[in-house]
């Protein structure tokens, strides 16, 4: 989901936790989409700890994992098609095979399954709905964090600016414990000096990989997603569009986020 959306995986739970809230969808499990497992014994000293048809799913479940040097990744598809193994059965095997000392098992991937409990809302007020939200929330981690960098490079005692912060006015303006009350103001370091946004070539920056995200979805990338690439934050699409290695990828990412995305809208 994250791949066909281009969403990252914080941003997709996030989103999907916000489905949970207005009742459109439900959790109902989660499985690892993925097992390997490396033979700590010879597999054919594995078959033969059973018989019968025990030993032939074994030995399926062997021929059918893609073996590399060390570890062999199960193929739950060709066992249920070739043996007719449902994957629960697959699972408990390998378990049983680890807690037996007999392979070293790994399981990643870790898939969430949802059931949709509503269609008949509105997709398009849905869409703008999250959006204004996730706007929303982000604006105010922002602020969030300019706050808490304001009150740590403060003059004033931290104890009664954090205080004041929580809705506590009763507190004493000086604690006498902390570095201000002690005389030791934090002055945070300047940022980098740097070559003003309208000076930069918006197309020699971002020509190449307009052109890429153009020939891959048929559509020109958004400014978000301009800025991302600029900042040189990825997402899924980058990866199948190979961002990191074209021209323009994070060579803005000294500059804050919301001055490049300002910048990337006035030449869009």
């Amino acid at each position: 989901m994250g791949d066909l959306g281009n969403i990252r995986q914080l941003p997709l739970k996030t989103l999907l936790v916000q489905l949970e809230l207005r009742g459109l969808i439900a959790s109902r499990y989660s499985y690892f989409a993925e097992y390997r497992f490396k033979f700590m014994l010879q597999p054919h000293d594995l078959m033969a700890r059973f018989e019968g048809e025990r030993r032939e799913f074994v030995q399926a479940l062997i021929d059918t994992s893609s073996r590399a040097r060390t570890w062999a990744t199960v193929n739950f598809d060709a066992m249920y098609q070739q043996y007719g193994a449902e994957r629960g059965r697959v699972v408990k095997a390998l378990d049983y095979f680890q807690e037996k000392g007999w392979i070293e098992l790994e399981s990643k991937q870790t898939t969430e399954v949802y059931s949709l409990l509503r269609s008949d809302f509105d997709l398009q007020a849905l869409s703008t709905e999250l959006y204004e939200y996730f706007a929303h929330h982000e604006a105010t981690e922002v602020a969030r964090i300019h706050a808490m960098l304001e009150v740590f490079s403060s003059d004033q005692c931290l104890t009664h600016r954090l205080a004041r912060y929580f809705g506590d006015h009763n507190a004493p303006g000086l604690c006498g414990h902390c570095s201000v009350c002690h005389g030791q103001v934090a002055h945070l370091p300047e940022p980098p000096e740097l070559e003003p946004l309208p000076s930069r070539d918006f197309q020699q920056l971002c020509g190449e990989f307009i052109h890429k995200h153009q020939d891959y979805t048929g559509q020109p990338p958004s400014a978000e997603c301009l800025t991302r690439f600029l900042c040189g934050i990825s997402v899924p699409l980058f990866t199948r569009l190979k961002a990191r290695a074209t021209r323009g990828f994070a060579v803005l990412e000294d500059y804050p986020y919301a001055q490049v995305r300002a910048w990337v809208q006035g030449m869009l």
